[in-house]
């Protein structure tokens, strides 16, 4: 509660306890009798014994007119006109206070709304105070949920989804052989190729962001599942590139020209590599198609229906950049801006591939039913880490934005500039 809002309830309170016991202490009449009331009565009474006295015959008609008239002349002077300076001359007034009943209700009255704001005013606040508290207690971090799925797949044989789920959760945490393993169980269960690229991925990081031949293998068996594929595509493309496959290579990423044109960072590292690998066929001796023919300008393609997702412009402060190698680990993330506070989708960048642009989307949930959709406000951080720990250390550097919406469409940008403490 601000000063403003108390002041103003004690205004009216005050007010109100003026209105209430000023009748009581102010003198007021509590009994009134005219003079001209009991004079006009007691000319009744000797009118009414001059009636019976006509009536005996003790008087005759002629008595009986001047003792009437006699009476009339009596009551006119007893009984004058009344104005402001002789009113209160004819009246007698009895003053009566309550100084005790005015000092129980100026007491009594400010306890009273005091007490029933204590426990309807506020009851309500604490209320959505202690289910919020209660809340943040009951979500559990990512080490409890992982600790909780690998204790269930202990005891049970588990779904495909759970052990992707876990493979995704060992993944951003950086226990990357632990989600290679629990990747090979899922592939056991079903054949996916999201699942084969982010089996090749975790590979990759395992072997310092190199593809192996395992890796390499994953990631064309995934396009030749889903030749259509932009990720397939991608993987593969560098897959080509890093055996020396320049001209596979070139065939691959060349498809992604429609992904190219829809942003500029993507489209700069399709070139980078097309270009290199032109680069290596041309000093070989070999004959390649110039780049204004692999990439020519094509409409953007529209986007994926009924997927919420964040596209996210990562850079970093030249301070911050200075603290760290280019090989460390950079975390992208969304969390719910209030309830659990596990990742809703996440990336993983190192410190060379900034700035870069990423999209966090609903594919990218760790828990069904956690992801972007499920929240309209969301916190947004990226945070490039030393250690490569999925939990802030201090030394991280990190930088945040919060998203009010999450089904805006704009691009958001974050600048990696504060040092955790």
């Amino acid at each position: 509660m601000n000063i403003s809002f108390w002041g103003a309830m004690l205004l009216l309170l005050l007010v109100a306890i003026v209105i209430m016991i000023f009748p009581l202490l102010r003198v007021r009449p509590t009994h009134s009798l005219a003079y001209k009331t009991s004079n006009i009565k007691l000319h009744e009474e000797k009118l009414n014994e001059l009636n019976i006295d006509l009536q005996e015959d003790r008087i005759d008609q002629a008595a009986y007119k001047l003792a009437r008239q006699e009476l009339d002349r009596e009551l006119l002077v007893d009984t004058p006109m009344e104005s402001k300076d002789n009113a209160a001359l004819h009246y007698t007034t009895e003053a009566k206070k309550h100084p005790a009943l005015a000092l129980a209700i100026a007491v009594f009255l400010p306890a009273l709304s005091l007490l029933v704001y204590m426990q309807l005013g506020m009851h309500a606040d604490s209320q959505q105070e202690m289910i919020a508290a209660a809340t943040d207690k009951n979500v559990p971090s990512v080490e409890a949920m992982v600790a909780k799925l690998e204790k269930y797949l202990q005891e049970n044989k588990g779904e495909f989804k759970d052990w992707v789920m876990l493979g995704r959760s060992y993944k951003y945490m950086g226990r990357y052989g632990e989600a290679a393993n629990a990747f090979i169980t899922a592939s056991e269960i079903e054949q996916s190729p999201q699942l084969m690229l982010e089996h090749a991925e975790v590979l990759a990081l395992m072997n310092g962001q190199k593809f192996n031949e395992e890796a390499r293998d994953l990631s064309l068996r995934a396009l030749a599942m889903a030749p259509g594929d932009v990720n397939a595509l991608w993987f593969a493309g560098v897959a080509e590139f890093q055996f020396a496959h320049y001209r596979e290579s070139i065939e691959y990423l060349s498809q992604l020209a429609s992904v190219a044109g829809e942003d500029a960072e993507i489209d700069r590292s399709i070139r980078m590599y097309i270009e290199e690998a032109r680069k290596q066929l041309i000093a070989a001796g070999e004959s390649v198609a110039a780049m204004d023919e692999l990439l020519p300008p094509v409409k953007a393609a529209p986007p994926v229906a009924n997927l919420t997702s964040l596209k996210v412009k990562i850079d970093i402060s030249n301070e911050a950049r200075e603290n760290f190698a280019s090989t460390d680990i950079v975390f992208v993330y969304a969390k719910a801006l209030t309830g659990p506070k596990m990742p809703l989708a996440a990336q993983r960048l190192t410190l060379a591939d900034l700035p870069a642009t990423v999209v966090l989307d609903d594919s990218m949930a760790m828990v069904e039913g956690m992801n972007l959709s499920a929240f309209k406000q969301v916190v947004v951080s990226a945070r490039v880490s030393k250690t490569g720990t999925a939990i802030a250390q201090s030394g991280d550097y990190i930088g945040e934005i919060v998203v009010d919406d999450v089904t805006s469409t704009s691009e958001l940008s974050i600048g990696i500039d504060k040092r955790v403490p």
